[in-house]
């Protein structure tokens, strides 16, 4: 029996993987949208969290460094693993990483970071930022690490997926809708591969936002006072 997950019935890894990905840009930007009070709201759930790794990190001195991409990258595998499971609602993987991606698009629109940013560069003498200069900052601080992380989720979201696609097969199978009896196991082991990847993306992405994300964000931000 052939393994690849590409070759089964329904739409493939990839092409749901895809749809996972503009799924969440498209919520993004819809949170983007949003009223300030939602935004505020996420934020200052995001806000908890952050204090809740710098705390695990504090007084670690390099090991804290070492620690951080490890950390991030649990609680983004922790995340991925609860869409995986959420494969028998059917909807839910869907309205996960669409509730991801509004609430990350909300809170990199909150009005509140725009000031913290500019409180945080006010020590740089001359330095004053336009709205356009500090959109141009938060993408810096946003899309190096966005480009492994997002796809790292969306491969989880599209194995979740398909085994929901198994499972409605399993179900029209049981109604003799269906003559051929659906292998569960066998879509399971045809995704290890591609949750594997997810999870090397995610691994990936949780380095980049630790170390190469805030030094983008720096080159930025003097690049955009000096101009």
């Amino acid at each position: 029996m052939s393994s690849d997950i590409f070759k089964s019935k329904g739409p493939g890894i990839k092409r749901l993987a895809a749809i996972g990905v503009v799924l969440f840009v498209v919520s993004a930007i819809i949170g983007s949208l949003s009223p300030e009070e939602v935004k505020e709201t996420l934020y200052g759930s995001l806000s908890e969290k952050v204090r809740e790794i710098e705390q695990a990190i504090s007084g670690s001195g390099v090991y804290g460094l070492l620690l951080l991409p490890l950390i991030i990258f649990g609680n983004n595998l922790m995340v991925s693993l609860i869409m995986l499971a959420l494969f028998p609602t059917i909807a839910g993987p869907w309205l996960f990483i669409a509730f991801q991606g509004f609430a990350t698009g909300a809170i990199i629109g909150y009005s509140g970071i725009d000031e913290s940013i500019r409180q945080a560069l006010s020590t740089i003498p001359s330095c004053t930022l336009s709205p356009s200069d500090i959109s141009i900052l938060k993408a810096a601080l946003l899309i190096p690490h966005g480009i492994f992380e997002i796809p790292g989720i969306s491969v989880f979201m599209a194995a979740s997926a398909r085994l929901s696609f198994t499972l409605i097969d399993y179900v029209s199978w049981k109604k003799g809708k269906r003559t051929e009896r659906p292998v569960f196991t066998q879509t399971l082991r045809s995704l290890l591969p591609a949750i594997l990847i997810g999870a090397v993306l995610l691994l990936v992405a949780a380095f980049v936002e630790s170390f190469i994300t805030p030094l983008v964000g720096f080159i930025t931000a003097i690049a955009l006072c000096s101009k």
